[in-house]
C-alpha cells in the first residue's frame, strides 16, 4: 500500500489522464524510474526493554511503466513497481490501464479509488515519514491512516470519471482482499474462499474529490466510503473518510478523518491535522495525528503523535529531510498494549535523504 507520489500528490495523479507515451499506434515503450530513501532513526522510549535506540531505515523501488496511444485515440499503459529489497510483497503494485476523454480504467494490483482520491494534512518533512499512512513506521505503534483502504493493493477494477467543474468520482470493485496470489489488505483469505474463514469479498470502495482555485487560494476536499460482504457472519465491515486541504502563499493547511466498523463490532476513529510552509527549496511543517480503537471487549486504546520536521531540495530528484516525533499511548489493558512501545511516551528523531530517478 505504499504511496508513490512522483513529486506531487495522489490527488493530482488520479486527476490527470494525459501522460507521455509513444507515438500513435506504436507499441508500448517501457521506461524505468524509481526512488531510494534512507534515514538514521534515534528513539527514546519509556518501555525500552530489549529494544535498540537507533537504527537505519531504508526503502526503495524500481518503477517500470509505459504507455501508447492507439489510432482510435485510446491510451493504454502499464506500471509495475518492484521492491528494491527483499520483502514479503516483492512486487508492490502492478496494473494496466486504459484512458480517454471518457475517463480512466485501472485493472490489477493497485490502491482503490477511495484511497487514491483522499485528501489529508501534508507530512511536515517527507511523504514517507509523516504520521498519516507513512511508508515507514518509525516506532511500531498503531498506524495512523485516514484514507479508506479495505483492500490495499488487492486485485481490483477501478474507474475514474473525467473531472467536471473541479469534481471527480472514482469507484473500485475487488472480488476479495487478495493481492497477486497472496492475501494482504485489511482482511485476508485465499482468492477462492467462500468467506466461511472470516475473509471478505465483493469489496466496493468509492471516492469523490474536488479541486479548485480562487485567486491565489488553492482548495481540495474529498469523501470516500468502503464496504464488503462477510459470508461467515452475513454482515460486512464499513469504512468512510473525509479530508480537506487549503493552500495559500506557500502555506498548506489540511486535515483528514476516518471511521472504521469491523464485522465483530470493533470501532476505529482516526484523524490528523497539519500545516506546512514551503519557499524555494525549503519546507517546514507540523502534524498531529490520533487514533482511537474501541474493540467489542472494551479494552480501548488511544494513541496520539506529533511531528515537527522539514526538508531541503538539493537539486532535481534529491532531497534532505529530518524531523522529531512525540508519541503517547493510553491503554485499558496489557493485551491492548501488546506489540506497541507507546506505553507512556516515545521520542523519535530522524534525518535522511531520498533520490528520485
Amino acid at each position: 500500500m505504499k504511496k508513490i507520489l512522483y513529486g506531487t500528490t495522489a490527488l493530482v495523479a488520479v486527476g490527470a489522464f494525459a501522460a507521455t507515451g509513444a507515438q500513435a499506434a506504436e507499441p508500448i515503450q517501457v521506461t524505468v524510474g524509481g526512488y531510494f530513501q534512507a534515514a538514521f532513526v534515534f528513539v527514546d522510549y519509556d518501555n525500552d526493554d530489549g529494544r535498540r535506540s537507533r537504527t537505519l531505515q531504508r526503502e526503495a523501488e524500481l518503477i517500470f511503466g509505459g504507455s501508447t496511444t492507439l489510432d482510435n485515440g485510446l491510451q493504454v499503459g502499464v506500471q509495475v513497481q518492484l521492491e528494491a529489497e527483499t520483502c514479503a510483497d516483492q512486487i508492490d503494485e502492478s496494473f494496466i490501464y486504459l484512458a480517454g476523454n471518457w475517463g480512466r480504467l485501472n485493472i490489477g494490483s493497485e490502491n482503490s479509488a477511495a484511497y487514491l482520491m483522499h485528501v489529508a494534512s501534508a507530512p511536515p518533512s517527507h511523504w514517507a515519514f509523516g504520521l498519516n499512512s507513512p511508508n515507514i513506521s518509525l516506532t511500531g505503534n498503531f498506524p495512523h491512516t485516514s484514507p479508506v483502504s479495505l483492500t490495499s493493493d488487492a486485485e481490483k477494477v477501478t474507474y475514474f470519471t473525467p473531472r467536471f467543474a473541479g469534481f471527480q468520482l472514482g469507484a473500485s470493485y475487488a472480488p476479495d482482499a487478495c493481492e497477486e496470489g497472496g492475501c494482504g489488505g485489511t482482511f485476508s483469505g485465499s482468492e477462492f474462499d467462500d468467506g466461511s474463514d472470516g475473509s471478505v469479498g465483493d469489496v466496493i470502495e468509492i471516492g469523490v474529490n474536488y479541486t479548485g482555485k480562487w485567486n491565489e487560494i488553492e482548495f481540495a476536499a474529498s469523501g470516500s466510503y468502503g464496504t464488503a460482504d462477510d459470508e461467515s457472519t452475513g454482515d460486512g465491515p464499513e469504512e468512510w473518510s473525509a479530508g480537506v486541504r487549503v493552500g495559500y502563499a506557500g502555506f498548506t493547511i489540511g486535515a483528514g478523518y476516518r471511521e472504521f466498523d469491523s464485522v465483530i463490532g470493533d470501532e476505529t476513529t482516526d484523524w490528523n491535522v497539519g500545516v506546512r510552509y514551503a519557499t524555494g527549496p525549503w519546507g517546514v511543517g507540523i502534524q498531529y495525528a490520533a487514533i482511537e480503537i474501541d474493540p467489542n471487549n472494551g479494552n480501548r486504546s488511544d494513541v496520539q503523535a506529533v511531528e515537527v520536521g522539514g526538508s531541503y531540495d538539493l537539486g532535481p530528484g534529491v532531497v534532505l529531510f529530518g524531523g522529531v516525533q512525540y508519541w503517547e499511548g493510553d491503554y485499558d489493558s496489557a493485551s491492548a498494549r501488546a506489540g506497541t512501545i507507546a506505553d507512556d511516551e516515545t521520542w523519535v528523531g530522524f534525518i535522511g535523504t531520498m533520490f528520485s530517478f
